[in-house]
C-alpha cells in the first residue's frame, strides 16, 4: 500500500469537526483511509467480491431512499398539519369579522329611515379595541348578509365585494368555475362590475 499524492489529513465527512484520517492508496488505485485498510487486512474494495460490493452499494442506497421518504412523508405531513391550521384561521378570522358586524348592529342598527349616531359606534369600536371605520364595514357587509344568506365556503372579502349586489344571495350560490372553481376577489369584483 502506498501513499496518496494528496495531502496527509483529509477530513472525514462523518466525523466530528477536526478529527481527519490518512488516505491510502491500494496497487490497483483504490482509496480508503489508512484505518480501513488495517481493519479489513488490505483493499477494502480488491478484498471483497463485486457482489459484496453491489450488496453494498444497493444498501447505501436503499438506507438514503428510505431517509429521503422519511423526510419527505415528514414535510408534507407537516405541510398538510400547517394548512388545516391555516384553514381554521381563516374561518376563525371571516366568522369573526361576521360576529363584530352583528354586535355592532345590536349596538347601532341600519334602518333606513334613521340618521345614524356614529359616536356611539365609535364608542363601540373604542371599546372593544377595533377602529371605527372597520367596525362599520363589518356592520354593513353584516347587514347585507343575514346570517341564513351566507354562504361558509366563501371568504369575507367576497362578501363584502358582493355586499352590493342586487342579486347577491343567488350569486353567491352559483360561483363562476373559471378560472378556477369558487369564488375570489377578482371573480366578486367581475360581477359587481357586469351588474
Amino acid at each position: 500500500m502506498g501513499k496518496t499524492d494528496g495531502p496527509d489529513d483529509v477530513p472525514l465527512f462523518w466525523s466530528q469537526e477536526g478529527r481527519t484520517a490518512e488516505i491510502v492508496r491500494c496497487h490497483l488505485g483504490h482509496l480508503a483511509a489508512r484505518e480501513t485498510f488495517e481493519a479489513v487486512g488490505g483493499c477494502p474494495y480488491c478484498t471483497h467480491t463485486p457482489g459484496e460490493r453491489v450488496a453494498a452499494v444497493r444498501a447505501l442506497d436503499w438506507a438514503t431512499r428510505k431517509h429521503r421518504v422519511k423526510e419527505t412523508s415528514t414535510a408534507d405531513k407537516r405541510y398538510s398539519e400547517l394548512v388545516s391550521d391555516g384553514t381554521e384561521l381563516v374561518e376563525r378570522a371571516r366568522a369573526l369579522q361576521f360576529e363584530l358586524g352583528d354586535l355592532a348592529l345590536d349596538v347601532e342598527p341600519l334602518n333606513a329611515g334613521q340618521v345614524p349616531d356614529p359616536s356611539l359606534l365609535g364608542k363601540f369600536a373604542e371599546a372593544v379595541g377595533i377602529q371605527p371605520a372597520s367596525l362599520a364595514r363589518y356592520r354593513r357587509v353584516a347587514a347585507a348578509w343575514p346570517q341564513d344568506k351566507r354562504d361558509a365556503r366563501t371568504s369575507w372579502s367576497v362578501h363584502a365585494i358582493l355586499a352590493g349586489h342586487p342579486d347577491r344571495f343567488d350569486l353567491i350560490k352559483h360561483p363562476p368555475q373559471e378560472p378556477k372553481p369558487g369564488w375570489t376577489c377578482d371573480t366578486a369584483r367581475a360581477a359587481m362590475r357586469s351588474s
